[in-house]
């Protein structure tokens, strides 16, 4: 459940969504009347009449009126009292002293209310009514009108009642729109128009506007689906007010009123009290007139608790009326203030200035107070010296401050809030143990349900086991059966079926769990050898696949099996052999055999052996190729300049590092290096500087 409504709210809501595409734009007032439907099984009726304001993407609820005992029901009341006493006079039979005469009669004047709405006049016809007799009746509409003016008189008290609780008057309203089934009483629209000088309209199902506003309601709650933003203000149709006695034991009850008649849903109220001691709240309505319900809703108990210093304790309550329209004691809350020491700015100061002085104030290794701080550096002691003595302010005199300028911080108050328990007490409703043993009978029930449900299943899976195979037998199992086997099958289901119709038609669960598994003990071996001979085709085919593919890769000349040895080969053709060996003669034997026969050849066998094979020969045929080794490149011989080519250097010369002119090694060695670290890209024109 996502949320209680009032069927006012949601067939205003219905009806702006759906009707009033034209209007969005123009704020506009709008008076809805709906009239409740007759039902035989609830004996509900009511009238009730709305007055909305709504604009573009919103709505507000302005007024709600009610007739808790007026609608549609009345009507037929009225209807069957008028014919009850003519067929009393006419026919002599008193349906009062029947009450399937007097339901019979209920229904006849229904339908004729619904016939009189769209026609002048109506008959009545019922057959076998009472004692064996035909009764049949005539009305027109005027004389229905006539008989029911008691109750179309009470049709202007809603209308009236909602315009002077909204302060309006009948030509502020813009439209006026008519729902519910009592509604196509064409007496009540013609007071309707009287009333307000328009003619209502009918633009909304008058039988399902309330379902559908409710579906909507549920799209806009669900987060599940995307509509359109719209606001609904509603209001709530009664005024609450709150009722509690005071400390002393003498005084009369106080209340106050905490959510007036049109209040906004939700909401949410605190009261504040003074108490030493538990004490309870009373939630009542104000006025109960025509709600035709009791006053009390509820009583909240609030405590225990223990105030401070023995003095009354400050306790806020919270009140709230949610979404629901229910109203509930939310929370209560003990106040208690802390005030704090106040402390002044000067001790603050005169700590902070002791903490920098460390290095003249003689250190109390025993005291918490003092921080004590690593000592000064030469350059710290230097730079400050030099500061003082040009006229700068020594920071050491800047971190103590002067008595006059000392401020008092002022006390804080610190609230303090402790939850208080709270108690419900609603009248009305069931206590809680009798509520505890409702949920455990519904449970019964529903695990009784659950059994029947499961009862039914099991006895219709042995009927439909029993009709099954029957018709196999004759069919399809016949030739897996033997002729004594088969007789004495048929017999037994015939047995079972007639069991089922005569001594088993209400039975328990677990007799009809048994009377199942002992037919299909009998029946699951024919079915096995069936299942056994369709299958067995397309495994033994699996399984000649598997082998000849085996085979034929360990025979074939191809590439991509040179490199599997050659007795790993003939391992796989060995396995195939075996394999193909052991499904001869198997087959063999299962050929031998008739077919109402137990199997030799079981296809959970084939697909075992299949398995087997594949696993032993497939990693073997599947081996990858062993990589290839890695060459080794040929060794290069750097190349040689044509000076070094045409003029080899003596031992000499290579001992000394001179080039071929003669001249100083260290200049040509120097240039020389230098040459091979700045152009290592040009070789040719570092030989040719050098040469």
């Amino acid at each position: 459940m996502l949320r209680l409504w009032t069927a006012a709210s949601v067939s205003q809501c219905t009806s702006v969504i759906f009707s009033a595409g034209l209007f969005w734009m123009l704020p506009l007032l709008r008076v809805s009347v709906h009239c409740g439907c007759s039902m035989r099984q609830l004996p509900q009726r009511w009238l009730m009449v709305s007055i909305v304001g709504y604009k573009k993407g919103q709505l507000k609820m302005l007024s709600h009126a009610y007739d808790r005992s007026l609608g549609g029901r009345d009507f037929d009341e009225a209807l069957f009292k008028h014919f009850a006493a003519k067929f009393k006079e006419e026919y002599k039979i008193d349906v009062y002293q029947n009450a399937r005469a007097c339901l019979r009669l209920r229904v006849a004047c229904e339908k004729l209310k619904k016939v009189l709405s769209a026609n002048p006049e109506a008959p009545l016809n019922i057959e076998c009514l009472m004692d064996e007799k035909d009764v049949r009746g005539f009305i027109k509409r005027e004389e229905f009108e006539q008989i029911s003016a008691p109750v179309l008189e009470r049709v202007k008290g809603p209308l009236e009642k909602a315009l002077a609780e909204a302060g309006l008057t009948t030509e502020n309203v813009h439209f006026v729109e008519v729902v519910g089934s009592g509604s196509r009483v064409p007496a009540i629209i013609k007071i309707i128009t009287g009333f307000f000088g328009k003619e209502p309209r009918r633009t909304m199902n008058a039988s399902e506007c309330v379902a559908r506003g409710c579906a909507l309601q549920c799209a806009i709650l669900s987060p599940t689906f995307k509509v359109r933003e719209f606001q609904v203000n509603d209001g709530f149709p009664f005024s609450i007010v709150l009722s509690w006695k005071s400390d002393s034991q003498n005084s009369a009850p106080q209340h106050t009123v905490v959510f007036p008649k049109g209040n906004a849903i939700p909401s949410v109220k605190a009261l504040t009290f003074y108490r030493s001691s538990t004490f309870e709240v009373d939630v009542l309505y104000v006025d109960t007139g025509d709600s035709q319900i009791q006053q009390k809703i509820s009583t909240y108990t609030i405590g225990p608790f223990q105030p401070s210093k023995g003095e009354k304790a400050k306790l806020k309550v919270k009140i709230r009326l949610n979404i629901h329209g229910i109203v509930t004691v939310d929370s209560a809350m003990m106040l208690e203030e802390d005030v704090e020491v106040p402390v002044s700015s000067v001790n603050e100061a005169l700590k902070d200035a002791t903490r920098m002085d460390t290095d003249d104030a003689p250190s109390d290794p025993s005291g918490t107070d003092v921080n004590m701080q690593e000592p000064k550096s030469a350059d710290t002691t230097e730079g400050g010296a030099t500061a003082a003595e040009n006229g700068a302010q020594d920071p050491e005199e800047k971190s103590v401050p002067m008595e006059t300028d000392a401020k008092v911080e002022p006390s804080k108050k610190k609230v303090k809030k402790i939850s208080v328990p709270v108690n419900e007490l609603v009248y009305g409703a069931l206590p809680a143990a009798e509520l505890e043993k409702a949920v455990e009978k519904e449970y019964e029930m529903a695990l009784q349900d659950r059994v029947m449900e499961e009862t039914k299943e099991k006895k219709n899976a042995v009927e439909a086991y029993v009709y099954d195979m029957r018709n196999k037998l004759y069919d399809k199992y016949n030739d897996f059966v033997t002729p004594e086997e088969k007789e004495a099958l048929i017999a037994r289901l015939q047995e079972v079926e007639d069991w089922l119709y005569e001594d088993g038609e209400d039975e328990t669960k677990g007799v009809y769990i048994a009377k199942l598994e002992e037919l299909k003990k009998i029946g699951d071996p024919i079915e096995a050898r069936y299942k056994e001979w369709t299958e067995r085709g397309s495994a033994v085919d699996q399984l000649v696949y598997c082998i000849n593919s085996f085979r034929e890769a360990a025979l074939s000349n191809d590439q991509k099996f040179e490199h599997i040895d050659i007795s790993e080969k003939q391992k796989v053709i060995n396995e195939c052999s075996e394999a193909e060996n052991w499904l001869r003669e198997r087959k063999q034997q299962q050929d031998a055999l008739p077919k109402f026969a137990n199997p030799v050849l079981l296809v959970s066998d084939l697909k075992k052996k299949a398995e087997t094979l594949d696993r032993f020969c497939k990693p073997i045929m599947t081996k990858p190729k062993p990589a290839p080794k890695p060459q080794t490149p040929p060794p290069q011989t750097p190349p040689q300049t044509e000076t070094q080519a045409q003029e080899p250097q003596t031992p000499e010369q290579q001992q000394n590092g001179a080039g071929a002119t003669g001249e100083p090694a260290s200049e040509g060695g120097a240039q020389e290096a230098s040459g091979e670290q700045m152009d290592t890209d040009k070789p040719e024109n570092f030989a040719e500087a050098s040469a």
